[in-house]
């Protein structure tokens, strides 16, 4: 709550000297958004697509509309030639706090260079090709990021600054940028409903731009701050005299659940290529973790598409696998139906958590107006053993597919 109200007392400011200065000599006041009205289905009851998991509870052979659909409205401020001010909330299918996780944007820009930006407040989690437009559909070529490489990605912002240099040369742009900050975030678990979670980021990106070729550097370090709140139940059972003498090694399973102070490192490249006609994209990323719920894991997509007028047929190659090595738990000294729960609890957290997931995806995109396009698109998922840490598993458990078809259609725009 405190996180919402400062972020709307920043809002109220920064469209009020919006508003302020569209008065003088200086017109800079400007409103835009984006959406897209998706659907989507598959063809099983057993697991619940869904486009992150931030996400819940993804859709099923009953289509839906909540996966893809989203409203986004952004505010734009040109206080003068230095200083500018953007608020962006986005409103979709997110766990938490609806109006605080849905704010992306709320950052005041000063450029003392046309080569320098510094940059405060809420800002994207620019490590990406994508990181600052997942949300706008009109901007990339398929229904959705690609799966397998942003599905596992809940973190769209975090709260602090960057610094971002641009070096142009004859053979091209050249861009470094620097961030850091704390992250907010609140996700859904198989266990408790939902949980928060805080954490500490720093990193950077180098790009580099030329011609029809764009690529792409990204690393990130992030640290959690915070025990989260749904594993304590489990963490002080675990912990406690009594079940560590009918279970030796318990307090060394809780050690391995626990989530404060743990680390990941985020890892990626990206190349792009775009001529009017042809156009491919890749990128490969490699998440080292130590967090039991998050493990090491490493992925990428390779797309490739043509323009024919109007219309964009393309294809798109996606693998996701986890690296962490399944961990056997002992047994308790004596069977009990309550110790049993216990280790099921412990086990599910320790190795119910990895992605195995391969995608075939064909699709089309027709540009039937200057700001609105029409979406297609089939994906076939290759789902290994416990490899479906992507998805929604439904309540009632029972044995999910080895493969799964997902159908989506969508219209986007931006206004």
């Amino acid at each position: 709550m405190k996180q919402t109200l400062i972020l709307l007392t920043a809002t109220v400011l920064l469209l009020d000297v919006a508003n302020a200065f569209a008065k003088d000599t200086y017109p800079n006041f400007t409103v835009s958004g984006f959406g897209t009205l998706g659907a989507s289905g598959t063809d099983t009851s057993q697991l619940g697509f869904r486009r992150d998991i931030k996400q819940t509870p993804g859709v099923t052979n009953n289509w839906g509309l909540d996966d893809d659909s989203r409203l986004g409205l952004q505010a734009d401020a040109d206080i003068n030639k230095s200083w500018h001010a953007t608020v962006q909330w986005v409103a979709r299918n997110t766990t938490g706090d609806f109006l605080e996780q849905n704010i992306d944007w709320a950052f005041l820009r000063w450029r003392p260079a046309d080569d320098l930006d510094i940059r405060a407040g809420r800002l994207g989690f620019d490590n990406f090709m994508l990181s600052e437009y997942r949300n706008v559909g009109y901007a990339f070529l398929w229904i959705r990021p690609p799966h397998e490489f942003y599905a596992g990605l809940p973190v769209y912002h975090f709260d602090g600054a960057d610094i971002a240099k641009k070096f142009a040369t004859s053979a091209g742009t050249i861009t470094i940028k620097a961030f850091g900050g704390n992250s907010f975030l609140q996700i859904p678990t198989n266990f408790a409903g939902s949980a928060d979670e805080s954490f500490t980021v720093v990193g950077g990106k180098l790009a580099y731009e030329y011609g029809n070729w764009t690529a792409r550097l990204g690393y990130s370090y992030s640290k959690n701050n915070d025990e989260l709140s749904a594993l304590n139940p489990l963490l002080n059972t675990l912990n406690s005299e009594a079940i560590n003498t009918v279970w030796p090694g318990a307090q060394g399973l809780a050690q391995r659940i626990a989530t404060k102070n743990r680390v990941a490192h985020f890892n990626a490249i990206g190349l792009a290529y775009d001529d009017g006609i042809w156009l491919a994209q890749m990128e490969v990323s490699y998440v080292n973790s130590n967090i039991a719920s998050y493990p090491s894991v490493a992925g990428g997509y390779l797309s490739a598409g043509r323009r024919f007028g109007k219309v964009t047929l393309y294809s798109l190659l996606g693998i996701s696998k986890s690296l962490s090595k399944r961990i056997t738990l002992s047994d308790p000294l004596i069977a009990l139906p309550a110790l049993s729960q216990l280790h099921s609890a412990a086990d599910q957290l320790i190795n119910g958590n990895g992605v195995d997931e391969t995608s075939l995806s064909l699709g089309l995109r027709w540009d039937v107006g200057e700001h609105i396009a029409l979406k297609t698109q089939w994906s076939y998922y290759w789902l290994g053993q416990n490899g479906t840490a992507l998805w929604r598993t439904p309540a009632s458990g029972g044995p999910t597919p080895d493969a799964v078809n997902v159908w989506s259609v969508g219209m986007d725009f931006v206004f």
